[in-house]
């Protein structure tokens, strides 16, 4: 990113082994990708093919080094890459629409004009298909220049053919106008080209849209003049812009080979505008700070997935789990949830700049991001990061494996992802290590889109091997198959094809090359299933396996034409022999709209991995799956999913005026042998409670003294649980106390006229729960003046205060209440005494001594105690039956004044003695807890 502030990596590191992640939780199904970069070479070529003379070597040349980055990210692994193939508007395959790159050749030719001797996508998609990785097309939708001028008078100059297509910006770069109907075809007609013409498994777009730094209101005037509708606003008509490309490009996606998924990788941070947040119903990460991609950059995520004109979002998150204002792990859960809630999937984009070159870095240091990005016109957020190594300080892998691990955990899609970028630095000494060691230790399946097409399909037969090559018989077309190698001690489990750890890889061809296994050849029996394009995968057949007779599950909950309530679970009766399990959700009982479609190994499913919606009818049923036989499928049930119940409040009543602080809460009962929990707030959010309480038994409950406080406006709710079940919470009740005001302040402590020792004193007042704060006011003088006071304020309920550091002399103490919403009571009345300080000295000697405030303190107490010389030391706190409370074995200790702060919140009202025990002998103090 642009501007970073330094964070440290080692509360991350800490926190990365306390969550004690290991390489036996990577999922079977999980995104495994990396952006191949081919903008400025920077993954991708290294070297450029003239445009005269002979190609044949820089074309070897850049083969060469695509099969080396392959072959590495292979090694880890990896499951997918991003290849970018239209930079600036241009082109890495023979285009009708624009011109081969100039980071392809040395200079910008038409396809037309210019004959290249192979075709660079082709030969990515062939290389990555042979190694079972996808193929997503990478392509920048808007950027024709990274600065302006750069490609004026040469092939694809969009100023000579379209000017009216071309935004400049000052400073900056030049992009195609999102206004534009025209442009909005143009980038349709290029997805088509590619998705008609190659075997891409995906399309996916970056993050540039309007520019990076904003975009002047009359820039795109001409086509505000055509095309903006009157009275519609200039930001949300660009946002509707951009909206619309990515609305059409899906569609037309869907129409030609809707298996190709599509997906764009916004900036990490959708909006920081907590009212566009709220008018979509939704709430923004807590403490999240940065760009407002929303309202900069006209960059609507949420649209696309309320639409669902995309299959996933990548959401650049190139922050470390230890930023303060860009926390990794609030935003990935966020986007995570987000990404559920509207059917679709998420993939988390992270940067690997500034990768500690070793396997086990030291400790280092990543940065996160500011609001400035005007210097960022040109380039998009992902290719600003490769131009700001010297932004990035080094840090261990372990961060991204913290990234991987929260992914993992934030999942509910069974849909995890990371794409890494980028590819080259994959080749940084020891991150390929660390992933396969660690996070990446088995191969992965990519994600399901189980929301599309789902056809039976056959099962493999003729499974054999002819010498170091796996095959078998299929009578599937444009499929793809999941390779296993079972161990032969695990052929009969029927769990041993829910894991990856048997998993060999993917092929696109109905064979599998074993040469680098040839040591299972012994000791395992190899397996296939279909997977097809869409990523369903099917029914395994293992070799020499006989299959036994599949049996339809039989569903258990919830039961035909019910309704249930969240939280819940859809179970049906195991089947044995079963090696897994298809649930299927669906809007309608022909299952033409399905909502989930989840493979899972037992016979139960969590319904709070769906977003479901009140007062719907669903549809569901089970796919029963074994070796080599087709899948059985269950009688279909429905059920109405309803509002769950919930406690009633009965007392006090809603919008109750003159409440007593101490009222008596009352509720319905919500059944036997129900536990409740009661919160009270200040605010309707339950982020402020003043009482939290859990596992209260019967029907009612008197609030205490000392909760609430006059002139107060409160709100109540009550859930109930019993054993691993809980509620959903009660409405919520709003009630104000009664307003009457606080009484004058009474000085327990210190009596008037008293002479007291010390530097400090304590000082104590009457309870009076009407008050909402107190203000005490202490000086040497009698009137009080504000140049002369030392002053303390506290909140309700507290009732004690201490002046420290005074001097000798004589001192007055006033205090006053605070009540209601601005009111005071009158100060009280002076009270005086007199301050002896002494030193801790006696006549040049320390002395043994022990000191501690009467009164205990809420929350902790001061204790100071003093030695003559070293000596062994321990105190306990005992009530008046000799039971110790605590006690604090403080070993041997120098001669010397020393401090100690004993936990006092939790003490019960009572008195206590406090014990010190030295080579001096026993001192004793008796203590009060008042509260």
């Amino acid at each position: 990113m642009n501007i970073f502030r330094t964070v440290a990596l080692f509360l991350g590191l800490i926190l990365l082994f306390n969550l004690d992640v290991k390489a036996g939780d990577s999922p079977k199904r999980e995104m495994r990708s990396a952006w191949l970069t081919t903008v400025w070479g920077l993954d991708w070529p290294s070297t450029k093919i003239p445009v005269t003379g002979s190609q044949t070597y820089y074309i070897n040349q850049q083969k060469s080094h695509l099969i080396t980055i392959l072959n590495r990210l292979a090694s880890s692994n990896i499951n997918a890459i991003n290849f970018q193939i239209r930079s600036e508007c241009d082109a890495m395959y023979p285009s009708t629409y624009e011109p081969w790159s100039a980071h392809l050749i040395t200079d910008r030719r038409m396809n037309s004009d210019f004959t290249l001797d192979y075709d660079p996508l082709q030969f990515v998609i062939d290389e990555c298909h042979k190694r079972g990785i996808e193929v997503h097309a990478w392509m920048n939708p808007y950027r024709f220049e990274s600065t302006v001028g750069k490609y004026a008078g040469k092939a694809g100059d969009y100023r000579q053919s379209h000017p009216e297509w071309v935004l400049e910006y000052s400073g900056g770069g030049a992009i195609l106008d999102p206004g534009n109907p025209d442009v909005r075809q143009r980038i349709v007609d290029i997805v088509k080209e590619v998705v008609q013409n190659y075997d891409v498994d995906g399309v996916v777009f970056d993050d540039y849209f309007y520019a990076y730094g904003g975009t002047p209101t009359a820039l795109d005037q001409y086509s505000q003049n055509l095309y903006k509708p009157i009275g519609m606003d200039l930001h949300d008509w660009r946002r509707a812009n951009v909206n619309e490309m990515v609305a059409d490009v899906y569609a037309t996606i869907q129409t030609v080979k809707p298996w190709v998924t599509f997906g764009l990788s916004p900036f990490g941070i959708w909006t920081t505008d907590q009212n566009v947040a709220a008018a979509r119903g939704i709430t923004l990460p807590e403490g999240i700070t940065g760009m407002n991609a929303y309202a900069s950059i006209y960059c609507d995520p949420v649209a696309w997935l309320e639409k669902g004109t995309v299959d996933y979002v990548s959401p650049q998150l190139y922050w470390p789990t230890t930023s303060s204002g860009q926390d990794y792990k609030k935003l990935a859960p966020w986007w995570s949830d987000l990404s559920t809630r509207f059917k679709r999937h998420f993939y988390s984009s992270h940067s690997l700049s500034g990768l500690e070159p070793s396997n086990y870095a030291a400790l280092g240091k990543l940065k996160s991001t500011s609001a400035d990005f005007s210097f960022l016109k040109g380039l998009s957020m992902i290719e600003y990061m490769a131009q700001a190594e010297d932004a990035s300080l080094k840090a261990a892998p372990t961060e991204w494996g913290l990234q991987i691990y929260w992914n993992r955990i934030s999942d509910k899609n069974d849909a995890p992802g990371s794409v890494f970028f980028r590819a080259a630095q994959f080749s940084t000494q020891g991150f390929t290590n660390y992933l396969t060691a660690n996070e990446f230790q088995y191969k992965s399946l990519p994600p399901a889109i189980h929301w599309k097409s789902y056809v039976e399909k056959s099962v493999p037969n003729n499974l054999r091997l002819e010498g170091n090559v796996f095959k078998w018989d299929c009578v599937e077309t444009n499929e793809r198959y999941v390779v296993y190698a079972i161990p032969n001690e695990q052929v009969n489990n029927p769990m041993a094809f829910s894991t990856n750890h048997h998993l060999l890889g993917i092929s696109y061809d109905k064979n599998f090359d074993l040469s680098e296994y040839t040591d299972l050849m012994d000791t395992h029996t190899f397996g296939v299933a279909v997977m097809d394009r869409f990523g369903n995968e099917f029914t395994p057949a293992l070799m020499g396996h006989t299959p036994l007779s599949n049996v339809a599950a039989e569903l258990s909950y919830p039961a035909d034409m019910s309704a249930a309530f969240l939280p819940f679970s859809f179970s049906w009766t195991p089947v044995e022999g079963a090696v897994g399990y298809v649930f299927e959700l669906a809007s309608d009982n022909g299952f033409e709209q399905v909502i989930c479609r989840r493979e899972i190994p037992a016979a139960t499913f969590s319904a709070e991995n769906i977003s479901l919606a009140e007062g719907n009818t669903y549809y569901w049923r089970v796919r029963t799956r074994m070796v080599g036989t087709a899948d059985a499928v269950s009688a279909t049930r429905s059920f109405e999913l309803v509002s769950p119940p919930k406690p009633v409040i009965l007392q006090p009543l809603a919008n109750a005026a003159e409440v007593d602080l101490r009222p008596i809460i009352e509720w319905e009962s919500f059944g036997t042998d129900y536990n409740y929990h009661i919160q009270i707030a200040t605010n309707n959010s339950f982020t402020n409670n003043v009482l939290d309480l859990e596992s209260v038994q019967g029907l009612q409950y008197q609030v205490p003294g000392g909760t609430l406080v006059s002139y107060a406006t409160y709100y109540l709710r009550v859930s109930a649980s019993k054993d691993d079940f809980t509620s959903v919470w009660s409405q919520v009740r709003s009630f104000s106390t009664i307003q009457s005001p606080a009484s004058v302040p009474v000085f327990i402590s210190p009596q008037n006229g008293a002479d007291l020792e010390g530097n400090s004193v304590q000082v104590i007042w009457e309870d009076d729960e009407l008050a909402s704060g107190f203000r005490i006011e202490l000086s040497p003088v009698a009137t009080f003046p504000f140049t002369n006071i030392k002053v303390k304020t506290v909140e309700a309920n507290i009732y004690t205060v201490t002046f420290d550091n005074l001097e000798e002399g004589n001192y007055y103490l006033r205090a006053r209440a605070h009540y209601g919403y601005n009111s005071k009571t009158d100060w009280s009345a002076a009270t005086t005494f007199s301050l002896l300080t002494t030193d801790i000295h006696t006549h040049g000697k320390l002395v043994y001594a022990l000191s501690c405030p009467t009164y205990l303190m809420e929350g902790e107490t001061h204790v100071v105690y003093e030695l003559p010389s070293g000596s062994f030391v321990q105190l306990y706190l005992t009530d008046l039956t000799g039971h110790t409370i605590m006690k604090w074995q403080l070993g041997n200790k120098p001669e010397g004044r020393h401090n100690l702060l004993i936990p006092s919140a939790n003490l019960s009202k009572g008195l206590y003695l406090l014990t010190i025990d030295s080579d001096f002998g026993r001192k004793t103090l008796k203590v009060i807890k008042r509260m």
